[in-house]
């Protein structure tokens, strides 16, 4: 196992200067010659606050896990699974991806476009 390097007074400054910038601990680590976790932790000692790494958004045109599942239990006549909610619904007739069907508004059509959002790749990050 390796020695430990202690932390200088001006890396600890570095460090504050760089999480107050925004900076996330990979990024902060790689400035320091450290590990993430070692910054993270001396973060932590020093009562830093870093913000976590950030991950892109996924596009509003690529149905999410709710989302698909919910298509999927539109497209079966089955009852919704757990997690699938008044919000996601609405974002999805928002989106044009599904209509509502019959008086009640419980009924649902799945539109092309629904399908379509559903056949694309989700990204990865």
């Amino acid at each position: 196992m390796g020695s430990v390097r202690r932390w200088t007074s001006d890396e600890d400054e570095k460090l504050r200067e760089l999480a107050k910038a925004g900076r996330n601990a990979l990024e902060i680590s790689n400035e320091l010659t450290r590990s993430p976790s070692a910054v993270r932790r001396r973060a932590e000692v020093l009562s830093v606050l870093i913000v976590a790494k950030a991950y892109r958004a996924r596009p509003s045109h690529v149905a999410t896990h709710l989302e698909r599942v919910a298509i999927d239990a539109i497209r079966n006549r089955r009852p919704f699974p757990a997690g699938v909610g008044p919000s996601t619904i609405a974002g999805m007739i928002e989106k044009g991806w599904i209509v509502a069907e019959g008086a009640a508004g419980r009924k649902y059509r799945v539109t092309d476009d629904g399908e379509e959002a559903v056949r694309r790749k989700i990204p990865s990050n």
